[in-house]
C-alpha cells in the first residue's frame, strides 16, 4: 500500500502525458493492497478471550476510525495549504510505513495455544 499511494499520488498523478492511464493502472495495486483489510474479521476475533470478544473486537476495528476522522481534516488542510491533491494524500502512504516499522515489536503467537 505504501509503495502503491506514494508512486500514484506522488509521481504518476504529475504526470505530464498519459497520466489517467497510469494513474488508474496504480489504482488497481491500491486495491489489491487494501484488500487484505478484510482479513481482520477472520483472525482478529480469535485473538481474544471468549468473554469480551465481541467488545476487543469492536474496540480493535474501530479505534482507527477515529484516528482516520481527524487525519481526514489533516489531509484537507494540507490540500488547501499546498494547493495540489497528490502530495498531501502521496503522504498518507507514510502511516503504512510507519506501521511496517512497528512490526518488531509486536507479540509473535506463532506456536501458542488460543485460550477460550
Amino acid at each position: 500500500m505504501a509503495v502503491s499511494v506514494l508512486l500514484s499520488f506522488g509521481y504518476v498523478f504529475y504526470l505530464p502525458e498519459h497520466a489517467l492511464v497510469w494513474f488508474m493502472s496504480c489504482l488497481f495495486f491500491i486495491g489489491v493492497g487494501g484488500a487484505s483489510f478484510c482479513v481482520f474479521t477472520v483472525w482478529l476475533p480469535e485473538q481474544y478471550h471468549t468473554e469480551c470478544r465481541a467488545s476487543a473486537f469492536a474496540f480493535a476495528t474501530s479505534f482507527g476510525r477515529f484516528i482516520a476522522a481527524g487525519s481526514t481534516f489533516g489531509v484537507g488542510a494540507a490540500i488547501a495549504q499546498s494547493g495540489t491533491l497528490g502530495r498531501p494524500v502521496a503522504a498518507t502512504g507514510l502511516v503504512f510505513l510507519a506501521g511496517l516499522a512497528l512490526l518488531p515489536f509486536g507479540t509473535e503467537t506463532r506456536g501458542t495455544v488460543l485460550q477460550d
